[in-house]
């Protein structure tokens, strides 16, 4: 029986090619190890490359000169036929991968007959090309070394097929399946979304240094950290590293210290130390001490009240002192009486006077004296509108244009901006005539404001948004996408009508509006439109809507 030695030449490439596209399918679908472990798939490619060809190596060893005396007469006699089939093999995949682009093409054409079609095509080629090459090189000189040479750019298809083959599988069953992205773990951190009608959380700083740790730990602990007293005490300085002295602080109040040493330290933490966070913690902790102690230095953190205060210090220090009589109440309203007026503090006196000390009264005559375009004064009154309670602010509503007209940066830094959303329904109203009609402010500006702001009236939002993502202009019809997906489930009906349309601007318009979308009540009534739209016998029409419906669910996940 002869040697065929074509087909000892093909076998381990098939083998190869197999085991390629098997570990590539298994990896992308079920077992999915992560990003780096790519460097081991790569190393473990080229040792199978190199293994394939030591094989072809010892097979054409084995064959000697006669290379080609196994193949067939015909491939002998008229190699050109093999050429020719090897030529159609090439156009028929071409054609069915052409296929595979068209839009209304299913899925399935490109996770199962696109890589059968390839595979066959493939081996057709390989087969057709080698046994021309063979009869060449039987007629070489070196004939094992020539053949073997001269066949790596034949070879070569196999490996980069099976690599083209098992992406277009792996992404075809990704696209039959969107849900499928929940399963990957994700190395991103989650977004927390929040309406703004949350209560700040104090801020904090990040320990870094081996003794913040230690001080961190002391702190969170519940019960008694007296065993940590003296280092709490030696790293409560006014010139030490922030987290260090930060996190002393914070667990000055389990460590037992005596009241004279730890007041003492924290008021020359409160005037000295140059982190307006340490400062402000420093303020908070003296309240875990004795009132009448702290009374003492009163006049101490009266002055922290100043213009030239950092907002942390000020706050902190105006709540301690509310909390140790009335006549401390008194000081703090002082104060804030005379911060009112100067535009640095205005607003956090205007939050004070309101929020701790009942003073509304003063807030609201500042902001009726001054919210006219005559006013030097009116940006700062604007700003202290959403300090008023929502009755009080209706004296605004006659001055909104004047606020409109105050709007600099269109976004909620802009206190003009705040105090629109603060007014609520009438702005709204206000906003909407300016996208409609603009007369007041530029219709990109008036947009920016609707998009970013939050309303409670989700009918006229979705009215004007629905409208307004049509409009010609690129950057509006990107504000109000993102409005209509702030809309919530009342506007899932609009963003599928604009995934379904033929226009590019109206699908990029919804895919847009779905990543602003984060109503759970949605959820279900999303999930049952992209089973709908996914699966082997979608098309790429079906998935882009699929996809950017996944997109939305991720976000809400």
């Amino acid at each position: 029986m002869k040697f065929n030695t074509l087909r000892y030449l093909a076998l381990p490439w098939f083998l190869f090619f197999c085991a390629v596209i098997a570990t590539m399918i298994v990896e992308g679908t079920k077992i999915y190890l992560g990003p780096e472990y790519d460097i081991y798939y790569q190393g473990v490619f080229v040792a199978g490359i190199l293994v394939c060809l030591f094989f072809n190596l010892r097979t054409l060893s084995k064959a000697g000169i006669w290379l080609a005396d196994s193949l067939p007469y015909s491939v002998r006699r008229k190699p050109w036929v093999s050429y020719v089939k090897a030529t159609l093999a090439i156009l028929i995949a071409g054609a069915a991968y052409s296929v595979g682009q068209l839009g209304w093409v299913p899925v399935f054409w490109q996770g199962f007959v696109i890589p059968i079609t390839f595979m066959i095509c493939l081996f057709v080629t390989v087969w057709n090309l080698m046994g021309p090459l063979l009869i060449f090189c039987s007629r070489l000189a070196f004939s094992c070394l020539s053949a073997f040479v001269f066949s790596w750019p034949v070879f070569a298809l196999v490996p980069i097929t099976a690599l083209f083959l098992g992406n277009s599988v792996v992404k075809a069953y990704q696209e039959s399946r969107p849900d499928f992205a929940f399963s990957r773990p994700s190395t991103s951190a989650p977004v927390v979304a929040t309406d703004g009608a949350e209560e700040k959380k104090e801020e904090s700083i990040t320990a870094t240094h081996k003794t913040a740790l230690e001080l961190q730990e002391a702190a969170a602990t519940a019960s008694s950290c007296s065993q940590k007293g003296k280092l709490v005490q030696a790293n409560l300085t006014s010139d030490g590293d922030a987290d260090i002295v930060y996190w002393a602080i914070r667990a000055a109040g389990c460590a037992n210290l005596k009241n004279v040493i730890a007041l003492s330290k924290l008021a020359d933490i409160m005037m000295k130390h140059p982190n307006a966070l340490v400062r402000a913690a420093a303020i908070n902790q003296m309240a875990s001490f004795d009132r009448e102690s702290v009374k003492r230095i009163g006049y101490l953190l009266v002055k922290r009240m100043g213009e030239s205060e950092p907002p942390q210090v000020i706050e902190a220090a105006a709540g301690l002192l509310l909390k140790l009589g009335e006549d401390e109440k008194a000081w703090v309203s002082k104060k804030m009486t005379v911060l009112l007026n100067i535009p640095k503090t205005s607003v956090l006196a205007a939050k004070i006077l309101v929020s701790k000390l009942k003073r509304e009264d003063l807030i609201t005559e500042f902001v009726t004296k001054n919210l006219s375009a005559a006013s030097s004064q009116k940006e700062r009154a604007i700003s202290m509108i959403c300090s008023l309670s929502e009755p009080n602010r209706m004296l605004a509503v006659p001055h909104i244009d004047l606020i409109m007209a105050s709007i600099k940066k269109a976004d909620m830094s802009d206190p003009a901006v705040k105090a629109l959303e603060c007014l609520g329904q009438p702005s709204l109203d206000s906003l909407r005539r300016e996208i409609a009609k603009p007369e007041k402010i530029d219709k990109l500006m008036a947009t920016k404001v609707f998009a970013q702001s939050t309303w409670k009236d989700k009918g006229a939002v979705l009215e004007t948004s629905s409208k307004c993502v049509r409009d010609s202009d690129e950057e509006t019809r990107q504000w109000c996408g993102q409005a209509l997906g702030k809309v919530g489930v009342a506007a899932i009906p609009t963003i599928l009508e604009l995934l379904k349309s033929n226009e590019a601007t109206a699908k990029e318009s919804a895919t847009h509006a779905l990543t602003f979308f984060t109503d759970n009540e949605a959820k279900e009534e999303l999930i049952k439109e992209r089973t709908k739209n996914s699966g082997w016998m979608a098309n790429q029409k079906n998935l882009e809507l699929a996809r950017a419906i996944d997109q939305a669910l991720l976000n809400m996940h």
